[in-house]
């Protein structure tokens, strides 16, 4: 797509610096330059903030601006955590522009039952339809290390409802205590902006204990803002059964 065709200035200036740092981002991932990588991730993110806070007042400007964030999707189609993202950006495009959250019946993640939740505006909300329906076990963590939003792939995993989660500390819900020290850090990484993965040890009810790589990253704002973290686990590297190993 050429961002060009964007009849405004600013959104077509915003398409072409994320489409040149996604370009740049992809060839890091094919050079296997991990240090690199990081470094571009943090440079997109405040411009995928950036173009998708911008409200488009043309209809051509709105459907570029979505099938950019599409033309992205399939871009990164091999980085779970990079569909999540993108994903629920669409799906933020599209309740912005064709229709009101208030007539949806899939609430945000954002919940009045998650303690010291801050008040947030619509554009700053992930969709918890999209998470809810992904076969990863997803986590949205706040800033003080409790559980905003598990998916059902999660919760199941924890051995607890969905609801049930909410506001309970990351540390204390079936991680085993050794990876407490880990998580923490890996969630101040999240909070500072970084994208990175780590191990995590879980001891689930129906599978003993069970080894999970994890990929974590920010959860940001329209506005850049990091509220919380979000969390993606991979496939099982190991189980061992329900005695401690």
């Amino acid at each position: 797509m050429s961002s060009g065709e964007f009849r405004d200035a600013n959104l077509r200036l915003l398409s072409e610096a994320v489409s040149q740092k996604n370009r740049q981002l992809q060839q890091a991932i094919r050079s296997g330059n991990d240090d690199l990588v990081r470094a571009i991730d943090r440079e997109i993110d405040p411009l995928m903030a950036d173009l998708i806070s911008y409200r488009a007042s043309h209809t051509d400007d709105i459907y570029l601006q979505m099938r950019l964030v599409t033309t992205l999707l399939r871009e990164d189609a091999d980085d779970r955590s990079c569909v999540l993202r993108h994903a629920s950006t669409l799906a933020l495009l599209v309740e912005r522009y064709f229709g009101p959250r208030r007539t949806q019946v899939a609430g945000p993640v954002w919940a009045p039952a998650a303690i010291d939740a801050p008040i947030q505006d619509d554009d700053e909300m992930l969709n918890e339809t999209i998470l809810n329906n992904l076969p990863e076990r997803i986590a949205v963590v706040t800033r003080d290390y409790r559980y905003l939003f598990a998916n059902p792939p999660m919760a199941e995993m924890l051995g607890a409802a969905q609801i049930d989660l909410i506001g309970q500390s990351v540390f204390e819900v079936r991680l085993e205590p050794e990876l407490r020290e880990p998580m923490r850090e890996a969630l101040d990484l999240a909070f500072s902006g970084r994208v990175g993965a780590l191990s995590t040890v879980f001891r689930s009810g129906m599978e003993g204990r069970i080894v999970l790589r994890a990929r974590y990253s920010p959860l940001r704002a329209s506005r850049g803002l990091v509220n919380g973290a979000v969390l993606t686990f991979g496939d099982s590297e190991s189980m061992i059964g329900g005695m401690a190993a």
